[in-house]
């Protein structure tokens, strides 16, 4: 009778103890879904918040043509190869670009964003700079061009990295300090439409 008793207490405690394991898996279970949804749903939020404050770079392009209306040159889009071979920025660094070149090689005008992975934006703002610094130290063989290049330049909106090259030829000028001046504010036209789209 006794040994009844005990089997009958320790068959008890048993399932007791299986039930109060399964609940505590369960509740685990529950709680590691409950995280893994929330982790899932934050990013999702994040980055429709992100692709909702990313100005179209196409739009951009449109509007920075109308600025400069007859003076904006470039008429050749940058496709892949060209944006990788000429300015070293390969598929793994970006989301989406848009850019156009003059397909007349004696202008130098161009226009080029670049909407960077996260993470990659300092790169490609590297590699930019590095396309700029390397096109002034060639320009002696053009010497033309020197001052359209020194003008140009490089800005960046968080994860957008833009190259703007672009404005009216003036031939007339002709000290050189004048000159890059004269480039400097035609290249700030664009610059400030850029800038517009992200204020």
């Amino acid at each position: 009778m006794r040994k009844s008793f005990y089997t009958v207490c320790a068959l008890g405690t048993a399932v007791l103890m299986l039930n109060l394991t399964a609940c505590k898996d369960s509740q685990q279970q529950e709680t590691t879904a409950a995280t893994t949804a929330a982790e899932t749903s934050s990013a999702e939020e994040t980055a429709a918040e992100e692709s909702q404050a990313s100005p179209d770079l196409e739009e951009i392009l449109e509007a920075v043509k109308d600025a400069y209306g007859e003076d904006y040159l470039p008429n050749t889009a940058i496709d892949e190869t060209v944006l990788e071979q000429t300015y070293g920025i390969d598929p793994g660094l970006y989301t989406e670009f848009v850019g156009e070149m003059p397909m007349i090689s004696a202008h130098v005008d161009t226009f080029l964003a670049v909407r960077a992975k996260a993470g990659e934006a300092d790169t490609v703002e590297e590699l930019l700079n590095a396309y700029r610094d390397s096109q002034i130290e060639s320009a002696a063989q053009y010497p033309m061009n020197m001052p359209k290049y020194e003008a140009s330049q490089v800005v960046r909106y968080g994860n957008d990295v833009y190259f703007v090259m672009l404005g009216a030829y003036d031939d007339s000028i002709t000290d050189e300090a004048e000159l890059k001046s004269f480039y400097q504010e035609q290249v700030q036209i664009g610059l400030d439409m850029i800038s517009s789209f992200y204020e």
